[in-house]
């Protein structure tokens, strides 16, 4: 019996034959393509990586690391033998958890351990120049190799596209208050993100960067404490490298900014570098969904389309099913204040579209009801900084 316990407990152990002790860099250049994964984005990630692979260029080398804890041996050569026929790739897989245990064990706030790995990435990487950070929800349009060949001045660290979609929400639903940013023009969205370690390294602790966000319970997790950290000290790239796809809620948030930047996010859907599926749906949940095409493409290649279209197939019948429950609802609403009633031209006229009255209604809900950490309202938003 104890031995039977024993071999089931050896068989659900994560087999990590295939991680690396430590990271060195594999080339010259220093640089590196990172992803942080969980076993669930998997069957994603082979999607985003077969774009880039098509676009690499033969006299180019490029170094992948995969930071998770989960995926197993039988997955590592699955993906292991998609970079295969490019000499000039290597891809490794690393368990970051080791290192920042600590600092999750200490946690005032449960983050996702995921959320820790990212935070890590220049203390992870210090033997590197230049690490690109990039989600599995991506999609390469072209030679990524290009972002690894910016350069930093002295006084910036971190380098990403301003985030659009954060900009939006900051007329809807973010108090500016809640990171209390001295340029929130500047903010940039961290699934493309490259570090420039030295600069970070030369400046910073690992202590104090975990130190932060453990202080507060950020709304965006890393991405909010990045934003903090180095707040006027970004490196802002070209939009074209993070461009969120027509067909998805960030449209309704992008649509808050100004004419330029709304122009500027058309004209660059007709030539993206990096597609983002940053909001939802995703690609596999809605196939319609911009650029959607394109990924599917990839995905029939993926060793994984099977199960690409068995989770799309199950989350479609539930999606069937809230859409019902929606519908319901409004349904529900249109006989109780049905059109041109004066019912409905009662709530027209206190709570119009973009009157005072709806605006203050939602300042006072999201500030006392949503914001994810009650000292900000306390403090009105304003962190303190060590």
């Amino acid at each position: 019996m104890d031995k039977s316990k024993n071999i089931k407990k050896e068989w659900e152990i994560v087999n990590k034959s295939l991680y690396e002790k430590g990271l060195q860099p594999s080339f010259s250049d220093k640089c590196a393509i990172t992803f942080v994964l969980s076993e669930q984005y998997i069957p994603y990630f082979t999607v985003t990586l077969l774009s880039i692979l098509d676009y690499v260029s033969p006299d180019k080398e490029y170094e992948i690391v995969v930071l998770t804890s989960e995926i197993d041996l039988y997955d590592c050569n699955i993906l292991l033998d998609l970079v295969k026929p490019y000499p000039n790739v290597r891809l490794k897989f690393f368990d970051p958890k080791p290192y920042v245990k600590e600092y999750i064990k200490n946690s005032r706030f449960k983050y996702l351990y995921l959320n820790y790995f990212k935070l890590a990435i220049p203390w992870l990487f210090k033997e590197y120049n230049l690490v690109l950070n990039l989600g599995a929800d991506i999609l390469a349009r072209v030679d990524i190799y290009d972002l690894l060949e910016t350069k930093f001045s002295d006084d910036e660290y971190i380098g990403g596209v301003v985030d659009l979609g954060y900009l939006g929400r900051l007329k809807m639903d973010i108090p500016k208050e809640e990171l209390d940013l001295k340029y929130p023009d500047g903010y940039v969205n961290a699934d493309v993100l490259l570090f420039s370690i030295d600069n970070i390294r030369r400046v910073f602790s690992a202590d104090y960067v975990m130190g932060l966000w453990q202080e507060y319970k950020f709304r965006c997790a890393e991405q909010d404490a990045f934003n903090v950290l180095f707040d006027g000290k970004i490196k802002h790239l070209d939009s074209r490298w993070n461009v969120y796809p027509i067909r998805m809620a960030s449209v309704e948030h992008i649509m808050e900014n100004s004419i330029e930047k709304i122009q500027e996010w058309k004209r660059n859907l007709t030539n993206p570098f990096i597609v983002h599926y940053a909001a939802f749906p995703k690609p596999w949940d809605y196939p319609l969904v911009g650029e959607g095409n394109h990924w599917w493409e990839y995905a029939r290649k993926s060793p994984y389309y099977e199960e690409i279209i068995r989770k799309m197939c199950l989350l479609s019948m539930r999606g069937e099913l809230n859409g019902r429950k929606r519908v319901g609802i409004r349904q529900m609403a249109e006989k109780v204040f049905p059109e041109d009633s004066n019912g409905r031209l009662m709530l027209r006229k206190w709570f119009p579209k973009y009157s005072k009255q709806r605006e203050f209604v939602k300042k006072i809900y999201y500030t006392f009801f949503t914001n994810p950490n009650s000292e900000w309202n306390k403090k009105f938003g304003k962190l303190t900084k060590k």
